[in-house]
């Protein structure tokens, strides 16, 4: 039997100059809106050089996450009520 399930993935960099400093991923399932997600530094140096700009990018993506994830929520709540 197949199984199948339905996700959204976004993912984001948070850049300084041309230099990717933070990769963010996120995957949502379209089911129930659960979702997971990770963050890597991939340059320390800048990282900790431009702190603020990278916490504020990550902030703005987990925002989009939470997003999607309430829009999955509410457009699934509205086809059970119906």
């Amino acid at each position: 039997m197949l199984k199948t399930s339905k996700s959204i993935s976004l993912t984001g960099n948070s850049m300084i100059g041309e230099k990717s400093v933070l990769y963010m991923s996120a995957t949502i399932n379209t089911a129930d809106g659960r979702s997971n997600s990770s963050t890597t530094v991939q340059n320390m140096e800048l990282y900790e050089a431009n702190k603020i700009e990278c916490r504020q990018d990550e902030d703005d993506f987990k925002a989009m996450v939470r997003e999607l994830e309430d829009s999955i929520n509410t457009v699934n709540t509205e086809v059970t009520q119906q």
